[in-house]
């Protein structure tokens, strides 16, 4: 039998199983014997040995090495409602997919471009051509394999039809236009719009509802009394983060002028509602759920003055792929606990997914003192970082703001993070952030603190004036990073024994100092984003903070490579 280069010969009866030797290194040739096989885990790749050299063995036709099944919901963004002088149509829901992938060598680090679509932005103004815009596509490629939900419609707000998309867009009650085409297997058809002649200057007219990935948007509705807004389809239910969610829903029609305006009931999954002239606004569809706009009313005076309610803008689509946590590991995003031994990994905003195994992107766990990231959602959170070492050296927030995906935004104003009291203790210890600065800074802007004060504590900081370049302080002495370009993640990492300094940036060793003794630092603080002393804040600093760790140890070279390497998905 022959599999790939290697030839067996003679009987051979296996029963059972059995395990290959595996390492980041592949054993020296001159002291293995021929046909030896071994698995090299820094490649993934099993490997044979031929007349004295290792060879790659082919994957058997037809078979997967690493059968592992990665389920995956993909939303498109969602349209946006339109605008007009009469009720107008609402924004169809992005199209959804949702299936599984088994990608091969899965378990090699397999990479996968995500592409998460953008809303379409709402219709304005008072004219009767005022379409909303369709929503982006979403998206998940694979080498040359490309998977695409497509945007949702936008609605009319003229005489045209609402626009096709993954569901269509809601049709314009003004000219009784028909609801968009939805994409057959992603998302249903939009709404009609209705007119109703009542003569003498009283005709009526409603905007159809939009779309949603399991329902029609319903028909605007009008007559001699009433103006009503077409009610958003309804989007589908997922439980891949292991809690039931509607996604994809369409957004509701807005109603007319002339009569008693109802707006149009936004579809469940994320639809916005409609525009009510008498009453209210349209709203958007909601964030990360590919929710179409709801659609904009009319005039609120009357037809030939007066402002028009515009139509708002759809929700920004998603992707979440979930797995289980003990076949693999996995990479990118904002990862969640789906529950029942599965993970997820949830992309607000477009990224890269890395799969690998379960080795993979993990840090190190040994005397990890403190542990902050903001692409958990178990740790972040809007009012508390929550310390993931299970040591519950929790973070007050103020100020900061959660951004789309896996950090916190500092404004270097007021904007920070205040722990309690703690001993980070003994003489060796290391601190490790992911930050990305902004380009303005105040003097001596405080990335970490440690209440440093004259030989107290320690610090991280910009020197001075000079922005976006940044020292590490402690025990009356500092050294500086390579400079920091403004608006670039920098890994920053410092490990002290004693009164050995070293630092890194970006895994890689970035000079080295000698401090005098730190002095005891026992009931001191940690602040990020400011300098703490006696009490009070000054130096804010200003940008992103994606992660935070500290450790009772001094890391050594190839833990920090380690680190950095299982940390640098979301920002490299």
């Amino acid at each position: 039998m022959k599999y790939g280069n290697i030839e067996l010969t003679g009987s051979l009866d296996i029963s059972g199983s059995f395990t290959v030797p595996s390492g980041i290194t592949l054993p020296d040739e001159t002291s293995t014997p021929d046909g030896s096989l071994f698995f090299d885990t820094a490649n993934s790749v099993l490997c044979g040995l031929v007349s004295g050299s290792w060879a790659t063995m082919p994957p058997v036709a037809g078979s997967n090495p690493f059968p592992v099944s990665i389920s995956y919901l993909l939303v498109a963004g969602g349209g946006g409602g339109g605008s007009s002088g009469a009720g107008s149509g609402a924004g169809g829901a992005g199209g959804l997919l949702s299936s599984s992938i088994s990608p091969p060598n899965s378990a090699s680090g397999s990479t996968f471009t995500v592409t998460v679509g953008a809303g379409g932005a709402g219709g304005t103004g008072t004219g009767y051509g005022n379409h909303g815009a369709n929503g982006q596509n979403s998206s998940i490629s694979y080498n040359s394999i490309t998977t695409t939900a497509t945007g949702g419609g936008g609605g009319s707000g003229g005489n045209q039809v609402g626009s096709s998309g993954g569901s269509g867009g809601g049709g314009n009650g003004g000219y009784a236009t028909a609801g968009g085409s939805g994409t057959t297997g992603q998302g249903d058809d939009g709404g009609d719009g209705v007119y109703y002649s009542g003569g003498s200057g009283q005709d009526a007219y409603a905007g159809g509802g939009g779309g949603g990935a399991s329902q029609v948007g319903s028909d605007g509705f009008a007559n001699a009394s009433s103006e009503i807004g077409g009610t958003g389809g309804t989007g589908l239910a997922s439980n891949i983060t292991g809690t039931s969610t509607h996604y994809a829903g369409g957004g509701g029609g807005g109603a007319g002028y002339r009569r008693t305006t109802t707006a149009g009931v936004a579809g469940t999954g994320g639809g916005g509602t409609g525009a009510s002239s008498q009453t209210s606004d349209a709203t958007a569809g909601a964030a990360n759920t590919g929710g179409g706009g709801g659609g904009g009313g009319g005039y609120t005076s009357n037809p030939n003055g007066g402002s028009s309610r515009n139509g708002k803008s759809g929700g920004a689509g998603v992707a979440i792929f979930a797995y289980g946590s003990g076949s693999l590991n996995c990479a990118g995003g904002i990862v969640g606990d789906a529950g029942n031994g599965r993970k997820y990994n949830q992309f607000n905003s477009s990224g890269t997914f890395k799969v690998g195994s379960t080795s993979n992107f993990e840090i190190v766990t040994d005397s990890l003192y403190l542990n902050l990231d903001a692409g958990d959602f178990a740790s972040r959170g809007t009012s508390t970082w929550t310390d993931l070492s299970g040591n519950s050296r929790n973070g007050t927030v103020t100020g900061a703001t959660l951004g789309t995906n896996w950090y916190y935004d500092f404004d270097g104003s007021n904007d920070r993070m205040d722990f309690s009291a703690a001993d980070i203790g003994g003489t060796n210890f290391t601190v490790e952030v992911w930050v990305n600065p902004d380009s303005s800074q105040v003097a001596y802007a405080n990335i970490f603190d440690y209440d440093h004060t004259g030989s107290k504590g320690f610090t991280i900081q910009q020197a001075n004036n000079t922005t976006n370049t940044y020292y590490f302080y402690t025990g009356g002495n500092y050294n500086n990073f390579t400079n920091i370009p403004a608006g670039t993640w920098a890994h920053l990492l410092v490990s002290i024994s004693g009164t050995s300094v070293v630092q890194y940036l970006n895994g890689v060793q970035d000079g080295t100092f000698t401090a005098s003794s730190n002095s005891d630092t026992t009931g001191e603080r940690i602040t990020l984003a400011s300098w703490r002393a006696g009490g009070s804040h000054s130096r804010y600093w200003n940008g992103q903070y994606g992660q935070c760790r500290v450790y009772n140890k001094a890391l050594t070279a190839s833990e920090v490579l380690q680190n950095y390497n299982a940390t640098k998905t979301n920002f490299i």
